[in-house]
């Protein structure tokens, strides 16, 4: 077996972690609870019922829905045997959702639980036929499927299509490998900082929208530390505080428009937060005034995460000892370009400056 250091695929992952731990809590959404060991048979499964259905190692799959285990399932096990992922978000259009499905040319169309009008609402629209598997037949089919032996994807091999709208027009689907999201997740946890550490008992909360980086991002981050991934559908802030008091959850990705709807709650100040480590957030910085109620409420450590789709995510972090709750110029920056990646700034006449 390989060395935890050496692994850069979701196979590789799923097969460490399923000899490692077999019996350690991988991914957990409502009552619906998986080992390590049952996500490496459920996922194997997907990649045989994939293969079983004619697609081959490049062929695009997508979802439409909220979070979900079974979205989890679906990405991993397809990832392992090289078929691609594209995420859709759930609060697009039904002309934008055929946008990105005639984009991708997805082969199976997956949709999650409260979906079940996808079909017509797509109809017309298409400029192919994707065959369309709702979540209770997904489930079915995996169930049914024999584990088969398949070839694992190689680290350069496709596995994940995120849309972005970083630009004006369509959104551009970024294609990203195996070592795209798991190679600077790696070199972050050669940092000798307590923040790229993760320790065993930990958890993730996954409440990110799973079509945005930083939804699916925080499932993979789970995965590449053996770890337990907790999924809510969508962010709501009885299932934040449920994660944190009874499920273990130690640290989770936000935006701090949703941290200030969890201060505003009236649970909030009756939620035991002692397990709460670290607060993840991004997409625009914290206000001075809210990060001095969420260190008080919340009393763990801020993190600002930049990046962006194209680059799996995080590439800057702020750190803790940076969030100053007098304030300081540093909380104005994007903070510290992770190991293995490199920043320049460029002026208008394209010169570095």
């Amino acid at each position: 077996m390989k060395a935890l250091a050496d692994l850069l695929t979701f196979d590789e992952f799923l097969t460490h972690w399923a000899a490692d731990r077999p019996d350690r809590l991988a991914l957990r959404e409502e009552g619906r609870e998986f080992s390590y060991g049952e996500l490496d048979d459920l996922t194997a499964k997907v990649a045989s019922a994939l293969i079983g259905a004619g697609l081959t190692k490049g062929d695009r799959i997508a979802w439409i829905g909220k979070n979900s285990d079974l979205y989890f399932q679906l990405f991993f096990g397809a990832a392992r045997a090289g078929i691609v992922m594209a995420p859709i978000g759930w609060r697009l259009s039904p002309t934008e959702w055929a946008y990105v499905l005639n984009d991708t040319g997805a082969k199976i169309l997956f949709t999650g639980p409260g979906f079940e009008a996808v079909a017509q609402q797509l109809a017309g629209k298409l400029d192919h036929d994707p065959r369309i598997v709702g979540d209770g037949e997904a489930r079915a089919l995996i169930a049914a499927t024999p584990r088969a032996a398949f070839e694992g994807s190689g680290p350069d091999d496709a596995v994940l299509q995120l849309y972005t709208s970083g630009t004006t027009g369509n959104p551009k689907g970024a294609v990203l490998s195996n070592r795209n999201l798991f190679a600077l997740r790696r070199n972050s946890s050669d940092l000798d900082l307590p923040y790229t550490k993760w320790e065993d008992d930990e958890a993730v909360l996954v409440a990110m929208p799973c079509a945005h980086i930083g939804g699916t991002g925080l499932g993979i981050m789970a995965l590449a530390a053996g770890l337990p991934g907790v999924v809510l559908a969508e962010f709501n802030p009885d299932g934040v505080f449920d994660a944190v008091e009874h499920h273990g959850v130690t640290r989770f990705f936000i935006v701090p428009a949703a941290l200030q709807i969890l201060l505003l709650h009236p649970r909030c100040a009756e939620t035991d937060f002692s397990r709460l480590k670290y607060i993840l957030y991004g997409a625009a910085p914290i206000p001075l005034e809210l990060l001095r109620q969420c260190i008080k409420m919340f009393g763990a450590q801020f993190i600002q995460a930049y990046g962006m789709t194209e680059t799996t995510g995080t590439i800057c972090m702020l750190p803790p000892e940076d969030h100053d709750p007098e304030g300081n110029q540093r909380m104005r920056s994007a903070g510290k370009a992770l190991p293995g990646v490199e920043i320049r700034i460029l002026g208008d006449d394209g010169q570095a400056v």
